[in-house]
């Protein structure tokens, strides 16, 4: 299918409002997922997480201007504020003299274009970790050559459009894979996690192509 670049999916431009209706209908069992894990993206990770953890405080770091505005204001309405430092950048700009006692990756690592980009992030977010601090990590892992991949985009589609997903978004999201996002298979994640210093890798969630993990820092 083509598409106009203009209406390609983007982080850089990305509708936050829409994001946040549409997150849920598009992945079954979203609520779910985020239950064990604390929710994803826009702030709902760190609001949960601080809500039942009053003395934990957190970095968030984001390059996207329109998720992090959001994860602001929802912190803020929160009252989390105070605990709470969001950066504007990449996981490889933090300093390295800050360990950290536990991350979460939601969302996010299919966004990375090519192996190398998905290993300097995992190696970057490793080397900023404590020894044994744990990691959750969800995102879509997807072989976009398997035989089964069409079967599962089918069925995924007819998901997103009984769950209220337009039509077009659909097209714009079915497009995006392989083109604006880079799966990689369930295999490539686990030897990914595990090569770039993580153990005790535990797959916890899957519906369609998304899959969580649970893992911890060596």
């Amino acid at each position: 299918m083509n598409a106009d670049h203009s209406s390609l999916m983007s982080w850089k431009t990305a509708d936050e409002n829409r994001y946040e209706q549409s997150i849920s209908l598009k992945i079954p069992g979203y609520s779910h997922m985020h239950v064990l894990i604390a929710g994803a993206g826009g702030g709902k990770e760190i609001v949960l997480l601080a809500d039942g953890h009053p003395g934990w405080t957190f970095t968030g770091v984001d390059p996207s201007e329109p998720m992090l505005q959001l994860a602001k204001r929802r912190i803020a309405e929160a009252g989390a504020g105070p605990r709470v430092k969001l950066e504007g950048m990449m996981v490889e700009d933090l300093p390295l003299d800050e360990l950290y006692d536990g991350a979460t990756s939601m969302l996010m690592l299919h966004f990375l274009q090519g192996m190398e980009a998905k290993r300097k992030f995992m190696t970057s977010l490793a080397a900023r970790l404590r020894s044994r601090a744990p990691l959750v990590l969800a995102a879509v892992n997807a072989d976009l050559y398997s035989p089964a991949y069409k079967v599962m985009m089918n069925a995924w589609r007819d998901h997103m459009l009984s769950a209220g997903i337009t039509r077009e978004e659909w097209d714009r999201f079915a497009a995006s894979l392989g083109r604006e996002s880079d799966p990689i298979s369930s295999e490539q994640t686990v030897a990914l996690l595990s090569e770039c210093g993580f153990t005790h890798i535990t797959r916890y969630f899957g519906a369609f192509w998304v899959e969580g993990y649970y893992a911890i820092r060596i």
